[in-house]
């Protein structure tokens, strides 16, 4: 009876994989270190994040992708998400580059520079053995001068 007892808590322990017990830890595991955003005259461009990211379980962990949602002056520009692979040990904590490519209207060199408040923000997605996802959210707010950029502008349909 006494080898039962082990038996019966291991599931319990596996369902607590990304637990925490810091309040908070998940909310802040993820900091924006850096944003890179930058075009050409011809319209493409890259939004570049440089995160630290830090496991603040008990458990080792992958992160296996970064979403995000790009704002310029308050509208919503653009979103994405990027595979990506990286391990992290119980309480480690790492930096992450990732670009997300952009585009915007061609402009030449006759867009002048021009100031813009830029927002983003996602998740990074922390994998414990393929069975238990958490997300870890991340916010940070720049104000950057760009060349080139012109926001596209869509055609109704």
């Amino acid at each position: 009876m006494r080898w039962l007892a082990p038996l019966l808590v291991l599931p319990w322990l596996a369902g607590c994989a990304g637990v925490t017990l810091r309040p908070h830890a998940m909310d802040q595991a993820v900091k924006v270190e850096d944003v890179g955003l930058a075009f050409s005259p011809k319209g493409p461009g890259e939004l570049t994040l440089r995160l630290e990211v830090e496991n603040p379980t008990f458990w080792d962990a992958e992160v296996t992708g970064v979403d995000f949602e790009l704002r310029m002056d308050g509208r919503r520009y653009a979103v994405g998400t990027r595979g990506v692979s990286l391990r992290l040990a119980s309480d480690e904590r790492r930096t992450l580059t990732v670009s997300f490519p952009l585009q915007s209207e061609p402009g030449g060199s006759e867009v002048p520079p021009r100031t813009w408040r830029v927002e983003v923000g996602g998740g990074v997605a922390l994998n414990f053995g393929g069975e238990t996802v958490r997300l870890l959210p991340f916010r940070a707010e720049r104000t950057l001068r760009l060349q080139y950029f012109r926001p596209m502008v869509l055609a109704p349909e």
